[in-house]
């Protein structure tokens, strides 16, 4: 439900040809009823290689071009891992990625630090949740992130838009704080 109107408030901070490249994946083709689990099954996705440098086919394409003006590549949460390897993948194949912008990432620190010196990726930019009591963040270690399962599943039920989930679960303040973070991710330059 944030998806289209965290979109249009990008294009609205003046960030174009934005397009979704993947969203949880672990929805794809289940029946409506049990769509609720793909959040769960992105979420032990999100704990096991794809939070490691991986040449496995996590890979977003579709509906994206490394030829425009611009190159940036915007992911949140699971879909942050996705934007990480992607942009990897694009900069290996020689192309140049301008933004890498991971929000509430549980990436490995290891793995960051590679993007952080890919000559191909030239700007790295981390939004942690954390002042908004997200118990995820970029660098993690593995134990840190099987402790925050629990603060994660009471987040998640609640429902509330709070921690990890501020921008993902639609609140009657959400559209000011799509606006505040298309501004914000406006301000590093992306276009």
């Amino acid at each position: 439900d944030y998806i289209q109107p965290q979109l249009q408030a990008f294009i609205q901070a003046g960030i174009r040809n934005v397009h979704v490249g993947l969203t949880n994946t672990g929805t794809a083709g289940l029946p409506e009823r049990i769509k609720p689990l793909g959040t769960l099954l992105d979420a032990v996705r999100a704990g096991l290689p794809i939070r490691y440098e991986d040449d496995g086919d996590w890979t977003i394409s579709k509906g994206m071009s490394a030829s425009d003006s611009q190159f940036n590549l915007i992911g949140y949460s699971y879909g942050s891992l996705l934007a990480a390897q992607t942009a990897n993948f694009y900069a290996r194949q020689g192309h140049i990625v301008d933004h890498l912008v991971l929000i509430g990432s549980p990436i490995d620190s290891g793995f960051l630090e590679k993007l952080k010196g890919t000559s191909g990726i030239k700007k790295v930019v981390i939004l942690d949740l954390t002042d908004k009591g997200d118990p995820l963040h970029a660098g993690m270690g593995q134990t840190e992130l099987l402790e925050a399962r629990p603060t994660l599943a009471r987040q998640f039920s609640a429902n509330r838009a709070e921690g990890h989930f501020y921008y993902a679960q639609p609140v009657p303040e959400s559209p000011r704080r799509w606006k505040a973070l298309a501004e914000r991710i406006a301000s590093e330059g992306l276009r």
